[in-house]
């Protein structure tokens, strides 16, 4: 009898710790970028799986991991907790790479993992941080950029939003139908837009309304920038990109 009840014991003790496991998949890549640019010493990759559900919210870090890079393509593996995947939500890995403090590559577009018909590899192609070759404000100067995304979307509507950079960070164009204009704060990478924008108030077809609003509030989550030839990205605090440009003419 004491045999068994040790035996009864055993199975409960064994049936807590699988309990208490967290079972975890994994998401495996590689992360490069196009430039001949020899890796610099000091240099770090940082690539993250995040939840990107919501639009209308910021996205959500679920797992991340740093290394030393020493060459590109570099491989890359992220674990995570199974228990915080839901079919029907959306998830991404995003990556940077920098020297210290300053972010010298990103990633400009969506890589989509995991759900909706996305698996668990993800091969990641960096471009340069605007600023990081020490231009600054300068690369958006005298320039004409068409919005072609809105938080992942194809902008599809008759008029697309615009916005055009003057010198000093001044800037101004239209977001499908009212004009805006402001002064923004460029520092290398990083932008960030004023709250208060001069802008017209006039009555806009429904179909140009909602898009000219889910411009207004995508151009206040914006905090960096990146410029690969004639594409524009603006992106959030977690490196998701909010908004995708072509050069305009």
């Amino acid at each position: 009898m004491a045999k068994t009840g040790q035996t009864v014991l055993s199975a409960a003790a064994f049936a807590v710790v699988i309990g208490s496991t967290a079972f975890a998949g994994s998401i495996e890549g590689t992360a490069t970028y196009r430039e001949r640019i020899a890796v610099m010493p000091d240099t770090t990759l940082y690539v993250e799986l995040l939840d990107v559900s919501r639009a209308d919210a910021p996205s959500v870090t679920l797992s991340s991991q740093r290394y030393a890079l020493t060459g590109v393509p570099a491989p890359f593996t992220l674990t995570y907790d199974d228990a915080l995947i839901q079919e029907g939500m959306r998830y991404s890995v995003r990556a940077t790479i920098a020297q210290g403090d300053k972010m010298l590559m990103t990633t400009d577009q969506v890589y989509p993992v995991l759900t909706n018909g996305a698996g668990s590899q993800a091969d990641l192609v960096l471009v340069q941080a605007s600023g990081s070759g020490g231009q600054g404000a300068a690369m958006l100067e005298n320039s004409k950029w068409t919005a072609v995304g809105i938080y992942g979307d194809v902008v599809n509507a008759e008029r697309q939003p615009q916005i055009e950079f003057a010198e000093g960070g001044a800037f101004g164009g239209t977001g499908g139908c009212n004009r805006f204009s402001g002064q923004a704060e460029i520092s290398g990478a990083m932008i960030d837009f004023p709250d208060n924008m001069a802008a017209t108030l006039m009555a806009c077809p429904p179909a140009l309304e909602e898009v000219e609003k889910q411009f207004f509030d995508a151009l206040q989550k914006v905090q960096t920038y990146a410029v690969a030839g004639d594409s524009l990205v603006f992106l959030d605090g977690a490196g998701e990109p909010v908004l995708k440009f072509v050069r305009t003419p």
